[in-house]
């Protein structure tokens, strides 16, 4: 146990890459903490508020406590607003932030797969809240995410050197995955995926109801009419933070699952965080924050089964692909693990604990 703990994050050799690949997991990690244990209080500012349902008059009284806050005064468009949107965005940002530690423990050989798709979702995710920095009661989000997305551009950069781009590849010669069964599980989530980013990111105002500009169909006035609901910059974000999830399967289809385990392992552990917090908000409701309380609840519902659906569809898949190879040059802590150990005991027991993280989140707030 102390020879691994003594081992940990040496698989990146150089400490240039080490120090960015570090830092910017470290804000990704904080962030993630944050949004999915203060997220109410986070976007209270910091502040115990309460609102007039009818009005949607906010007002403060004491304080709670948040990591950080989002600065918002209590007239401000995000004051309370979208906090289970905030926490979902946590979880992928958490599921992310793994994939950074994966590459510190594993080395940076051939994850390119994991960098590429992760530095176009932040880029869009930066260009998305300067675009919107009006609607941002604080630049911070944007100080933070600018400065994330340099580091991990810098790691890149400097991987290069150990390899990080070995097997690169940017053809497409047709659906890579031999068994077609697979190859239609994978395909299933790249589809909702896309369609989820479009809409999060093209049509957010339409999505929370904000204007009648819609992609796919949402409730009409809900944003005038429900003070917690998430503004159109928090769904934007979301949408960005779906975009390397979305990306890894199209990678697998496109060049093959042959050593692709760490796109899998980051997608089965982010995209599940997120499923167990959709089903947090269906099992754990919180009706007195809803005048629709019918409308909303089946939204969480129908927003929990789709992402139970991607989840099961991608671990599934997974099992499928070891067959054809995914777990090809497979490590844990830079040794090759016993068999079965990542997905009969690492995976289910990390699952097991996040369930309970995100159960005690829900409490809490």
């Amino acid at each position: 146990m102390t020879l691994q703990v003594a081992n940990m994050f040496d698989g990146v050799k150089g400490m240039p890459a080490k120090v960015c690949l570090g830092l910017s997991a470290l804000i990704m990690f904080v962030y993630a903490l944050n949004l999915i244990f203060f997220a109410d209080c986070y976007t209270t500012n910091g502040a115990g508020a309460s609102v007039d349902m009818e009005s949607g008059v906010w007002t403060a009284s004491g304080a709670c406590f948040a990591l950080f806050s989002n600065n918002a005064a209590t007239d401000h468009e995000n004051f309370g607003r979208g906090a289970e949107a905030l926490q979902l965005a946590g979880t992928l940002m958490l599921g992310l932030s793994l994939g950074n530690m994966l590459i510190l423990n594993e080395g940076a050989k051939g994850k390119w797969s994991l960098m590429i798709p992760g530095l176009i979702g932040f880029g869009v995710m930066l260009i998305i809240m300067v675009m919107g920095m009006d609607e941002l009661p604080s630049k911070m989000p944007i100080y933070a995410t600018a400065a994330g997305t340099l580091l991990y551009g810098g790691a890149y950069f400097f991987l290069k050197e150990e390899g990080v781009d070995e097997g690169l590849n940017f053809k497409f010669n047709g659906l890579q995955v031999k068994d077609k069964v697979t190859a239609g599980m994978l395909g299933i989530p790249v589809l909702i995926g896309i369609i989820f980013i479009i809409n999060n990111i093209l049509f957010a105002d339409g999505y929370v109801g904000k204007s009648d500009s819609t992609f796919l169909p949402a409730i009409r006035d809900y944003y005038d009419t429900e003070p917690y609901s998430a503004t159109p910059i928090q769904v934007q974000i979301l949408g960005a933070l779906f975009i390397p999830y979305t990306l890894f399967a199209v990678n697998i289809l496109r060049t093959g699952a042959k050593g692709k385990w760490p796109i899998m392992h980051v997608s089965m552990f982010g995209l599940g965080f997120f499923a167990l917090a959709g089903i947090m908000f269906v099992i754990s409701p919180d009706d007195a924050r809803w005048n629709n309380v019918e409308d909303t609840n089946a939204q969480f519902l129908q927003n929990m089964m789709i992402s139970m659906v991607i989840w099961i569809l991608v671990v599934v898949a997974y099992v499928r692909l070891r067959e054809e190879g995914v777990e090809d040059g497979m490590t844990i802590m830079g040794k090759e693990p016993e068999a079965d150990l990542f997905l009969m005991k690492m995976f289910p027991a990390v699952m097991v604990v996040m369930a309970i993280i995100l159960a005690a989140a829900r409490m809490m707030g």
